[in-house]
């Protein structure tokens, strides 16, 4: 195992901090963790991890994007309907 130092801002600092105390391990057990899965030991090894993260939009493939898009639209048009009186101001 090697030993390395690395330096960080309070801002960025801070939030590993407060993850591994409530985890209960320490902050470089955290960092250990966090690189090994998502820094791969190739660039080939990165693509592939890639697409493995992208595979649950795979239910999408095969949607139509503008008869989706549309349905999506008319929702919140309705939702926005219902906030409103039939006046137009907000109940």
């Amino acid at each position: 195992m090697h030993r390395t130092q690395i330096h960080l801002d309070d801002e960025l600092h801070s939030s590993p901090k407060a993850r591994s105390r409530s985890a209960g391990i320490s902050m470089s057990e955290l960092i250990r963790r966090t690189l090994q899965a998502h820094v791969q030991p190739s660039p080939l090894a990165d693509t592939q991890a890639f697409f493995q993260r992208l595979q649950p939009l795979e239910s999408l493939a095969h949607t139509a994007a503008g008869p989706h898009v549309r349905a999506l639209r008319q929702r919140t048009r309705l939702l926005h309907a219902d906030a409103a009186d039939p006046v137009g101001k907000p109940k």
